[in-house]
């Protein structure tokens, strides 16, 4: 899954179990199960006496899983207000901090954690087992763009202030600004993401 999440193995590409077998050091028949796990989870395709091939994601599923995650996600932040404490704000604070310096280095690897971090904030904080599976269950491609588009230094310059905004307004409890920022946000990396889809899909 994380080689396909860092696009070590491209979409399209054919994945022999033999060869992940030994390079893993465990037997074919555990790949092969993992395969199968990895079916059911949408990142992979079995073609019947052909193998498995990493699943090739459309412009419109982009779309369509970037609108509901853009809605699901903004209800997700007015829910997770109210319950969000003192230490989670601390905690994610810090990682915030820890980003910008490395980000004055052009280092971007530390923001994509605090991309994730304040996501999971939100989701994490709802309150609603219900929506928190809604919203998870797109985590890995919603993971495999993150990881292209935030690799780009001035994207993830222009990213982090778009997330420390969204922190302020979740730090000062302002629940409607909160979710129309995390709402415009959303909206803005499904804009780049299609904008850039070949490259960010197959380059």
């Amino acid at each position: 899954k994380d080689k396909i999440i860092w696009h070590e193995i491209k979409m399209g590409e054919r994945i022999i179990d033999k060869k992940l077998a030994g390079e893993l050091g465990i037997s074919r028949s555990m790949v092969r199960q993992v395969f199968t796990i990895l079916a059911k989870e949408e990142l992979l395709i079995m073609i019947p006496r052909n193998g498995f091939y990493v699943r090739e994601i459309t412009r419109e599923e982009i779309e369509e899983i970037y609108n509901i995650r853009k809605i699901l996600e903004a209800y997700a932040t007015e829910l997770a207000i109210p319950k969000i404490s003192s230490r989670d704000i601390t905690e994610v604070e810090e990682v915030f901090k820890k980003a910008k310096r490395d980000l004055e280095k052009d280092e971007v690897k530390n923001f994509i954690e605090t991309d994730i971090e304040l996501h999971k904030l939100m989701v994490d904080n709802c309150g609603s087992e219900y929506l928190k599976k809604m919203i998870n269950e797109h985590n890995d491609k919603y993971a495999f763009y993150r990881v292209v588009d935030l690799s780009r230094v001035e994207r993830a310059k222009e990213s982090y202030f778009e997330h420390y905004e969204i922190f302020e307004a979740v730090k000062e409890k302002k629940v409607k600004l909160s979710a129309n920022l995390m709402a415009k946000h959303i909206e803005n990396a499904k804009r780049i993401i299609l904008d850039n889809f070949e490259a960010y899909t197959y380059g």
